[in-house]
């Protein structure tokens, strides 16, 4: 099997992060979000200033179990729309590479869109969404 990795954000103390946020567009809609033990996970950082619409809006710390969803698709943002493009992958390890950035090993999980938390459902409908809390725990 192949192994499978991607390049995450690393805090000032060089723990591994990703930044999660989402909203909508006239018609489409887009969230990436990070979940513990089925529920989503705490924010080390949430932007309140700058370009935060419909994107990177909080920092969250990953660990090792950690299972990063992105999801997208049209309008309306919903468990019951059939047009909704879901993956997620769960995190396996971290390694640092020859240049010195930090990678996230990765399988893929399946995931069910009923898995998803409502607030996620509820942010990714906002048109032009500025508030990352919908995707992180409160």
């Amino acid at each position: 099997m192949e192994e499978l990795y991607f390049e995450v954000e690393k805090t000032r103390t060089g723990r591994p992060a990703i930044w999660v946020g989402g909203g909508s567009t006239s018609n489409k809609f887009r969230a990436n979000f990070v979940l513990r033990n089925g529920k989503l996970a705490n924010p080390i950082f949430i932007r309140v200033s700058g370009h935060r619409c419909n994107g990177d809006q909080c920092l969250v710390g990953l660990q090792k179990g950690d299972i990063l969803v992105d999801i997208s698709g049209r309008r309306p943002a919903s468990p019951i729309n059939p047009d909704i493009y879901l993956i997620s992958r769960r995190i396996t390890d971290f390694e640092n590479d020859n240049e010195n950035r930090l990678l996230a090993k990765y399988e893929f999980v399946d995931l069910s869109v009923d898995d998803i938390p409502p607030s996620v459902w509820e942010g990714s409908n906002i048109y032009h969404n500025r508030d990352g809390t919908y995707f992180v725990g409160r």
